[in-house]
């Protein structure tokens, strides 16, 4: 089944795709020649040096259908989130976190199984992250010089979870 990540925060947020390092090149320098692509050859494509490069995410307005993940956050303004269970996908994510978060502001995140927007949440996963403190929950203390690279390596977004993410 599909999870879907949530995020939210009490002002606009931007979106798009944050944390990717793909090259743009013609499309001829990465296919041998042929008559059939010849139209194509000046086309660019994305490449990637290494897989690590294509890990980042994706934040994006939310879909119609998915309206009811809403009551699940406090903040007014809820977007998708696209984050792969990849180390360097959840880093991005805090990257991005902690570039946009305003101090004494909180962002929000929330998962959920495609389908179960509208089913409560479980109270028991609820987690903080403090990146004033420096803490991750309420007993691991995170490095002041790579806390980041730690929420990478030890976050996993679970099955109705919310997070709040604090400054």
């Amino acid at each position: 089944m599909t999870i879907h990540h949530y995020i939210g925060s009490a002002y606009e947020l931007p979106i798009g795709s944050f944390g990717t390092e793909a090259k743009m090149i013609p499309l001829s320098e990465v296919i041998s020649s042929n008559k059939n692509l010849k139209n194509l050859k000046d086309t660019l494509i994305e490449v990637y040096e290494n897989e690590e490069d294509a890990y980042g995410i994706g934040i994006n307005k939310l879909t119609s259908g998915y309206s009811d993940i809403k009551d699940k956050f406090t903040l007014p303004y809820i977007y998708e989130l696209s984050c792969d269970m990849h180390p360097k996908s959840i880093r991005e994510l805090f990257k991005y976190i902690e570039d946009r978060l305003v101090e004494g502001c909180k962002i929000e995140l929330y998962s959920c199984l495609d389908g179960d927007e509208s089913k409560e949440k479980d109270s028991n996963l609820d987690t903080v992250i403090n990146l004033n403190a420096l803490y991750f929950g309420k007993h691991y203390k995170l490095d002041k010089k790579k806390y980041i690279y730690e929420l990478g390596e030890m976050f996993q977004f679970q099955d109705k979870q919310f997070v709040s993410v604090i400054k």
